[in-house]
């Protein structure tokens, strides 16, 4: 599979034919994302790269600091994705897969060690629990909404989803032991250890990612060699009816004419594009607590909402795009291996980073977050579980999801004194 778009994750199976679904998947998403790129409101947002890491530096208002900043992350995400997926034609298989399992998750993964290194913890777990959630709910429901609002139902191979919702459901639930751990004590109330101490939920966190990075490694040799079979007849059943001809030398050369950059300016645009977003997520992530202040909002609210919401909403749209286009089931799975990757790769990246900084970076999670996480974990499975959906289950989804913002809204927090009353 071809790394341009969120069906490009790391988790993604090797075809038998990879030439030919390779291309056939990466078609679609780099057409969207591309498109994407090209509007001007896009276009328009890169000004607002420079204009917002100088009204950081000046020293301006947090609000104006922070969405700034917050809007130049869409063409910057725009960028990194196309770069990826140019530069992905002229490297192996091994660079393509560490770029789509890095770059891909550049937001979460640089927020998480700027919010580490400054020692805003709340950020990290409210960053990676809000991009999930915009995943498992808002881009989920608005693919089944907007694309089954004129068909009866859709379909999707039920084998593939149910192995990968399944691991999805193992991870989460595998992130939100230790906030259980705290939030369900022992009965016996008597016994001073009976208690959870912080050096035992530091324990469990790192033990917690070091299974999840086994989760993956299992999971990349059971999809590409034990039982690679089943993931083979899912891209070929689900790509076979998009294109009928076989791979020839004029396709390859119509793909190599499509992209933008050359393999060495994908390059550069590649580390420009990271060293801009990584000044811009060290503002955001200086201004978000002024901001919250000012606004009356908790302290986890941007980073739980705004910024996966805002920040990754090209890659959103790039989703739902491809699943109008009849590419529905790509789209559930680029959904799925997209949760997978901040569950399996960044989460524990981020926990196994503060235990070689000697920081105790825990799992503990915020109980209404961690428990909305469950939440919506559940109700995605439910939805998808017997491989068919309909534009009435996709709009349930996406009223969850604002019902959930709302929530995130109106609950108090450490910063919230302002709040008006509903």
């Amino acid at each position: 599979m071809s790394a341009v778009s969120p069906n490009n994750s790391f988790l993604s199976p090797i075809p038998s034919t990879p030439m030919r679904v390779s291309r056939q998947q990466w078609r679609p998403f780099y057409r969207a994302i591309v498109n994407i790129s090209s509007h001007q409101y896009v276009k328009a947002m890169l000004a607002t790269v420079p204009i917002g890491i100088i009204t950081a530096i000046l020293g301006g208002p947090p609000q104006a600091v922070f969405f700034l900043n917050l809007t130049a992350l869409v063409p910057l995400i725009t960028l990194l994705t196309i770069s990826i997926a140019d530069l992905s034609i002229a490297t192996g298989r091994v660079v393509d897969e560490l770029l789509k399992a890095t770059v891909g998750n550049a937001i979460e993964l640089i927020l998480g060690i700027v919010a580490i290194s400054r020692g805003h913890m709340h950020m990290v777990h409210s960053t990676l629990i809000g991009s999930m959630l915009c995943y498992m709910l808002l881009v989920s429901g608005s693919c089944f909404c907007l694309t089954g609002y004129d068909k009866e139902h859709l379909h999707f191979d039920r084998t593939l989803i149910s192995i990968m919702s399944s691991l999805m459901v193992v991870a989460c639930m595998s992130l939100l032991i230790p906030t259980i751990m705290v939030t369900f004590p022992s009965l016996d109330t008597t016994s001073p250890q009976a208690s959870v101490t912080r050096l035992e939920i530091v324990f469990v966190s790192r033990g917690a990612a070091i299974v999840l990075f086994i989760l993956l490694g299992v999971f990349l040799l059971f999809q590409l060699k034990s039982h690679a079979s089943v993931f083979h007849l899912a891209e070929a059943s689900s790509e076979g009816s998009l294109d009928s001809h076989s791979p020839n030398d004029r396709d390859i050369a119509q793909d190599r004419s499509a992209r933008i950059f050359s393999p060495r300016s994908a390059m550069i645009a590649l580390v420009v594009g990271i060293s801009c977003l990584t000044m811009c997520i060290i503002c955001i992530v200086e201004s978000t607590d002024g901001v919250a202040q000012e606004l009356g909002l908790s302290a986890a609210f941007p980073t739980l909402i705004l910024i996966p919401l805002i920040g990754n909403s090209a890659r959103y749209a790039s989703i739902v795009i491809v699943s109008r286009q009849g590419h529905t089931e790509s789209a559930v799975r680029a959904i799925i291996n997209s949760i997978l990757r901040i569950a399996l790769l960044v989460t524990p990246v981020l926990i196994i980073l503060g235990w070689v900084l000697n920081l105790p970076i825990t799992l503990q999670m915020d109980t209404f977050e961690a428990t909305m996480l469950f939440l919506a974990t559940m109700v995605l499975i439910h939805v998808i579980q017997d491989g068919r959906s309909n534009y009435f289950e996709g709009l349930m989804l996406v009223g969850t999801y604002i019902i959930s913002v709302a929530a995130f809204y109106m609950r108090p927090g450490t910063t919230d004194t302002t709040k008006p009353t509903p």
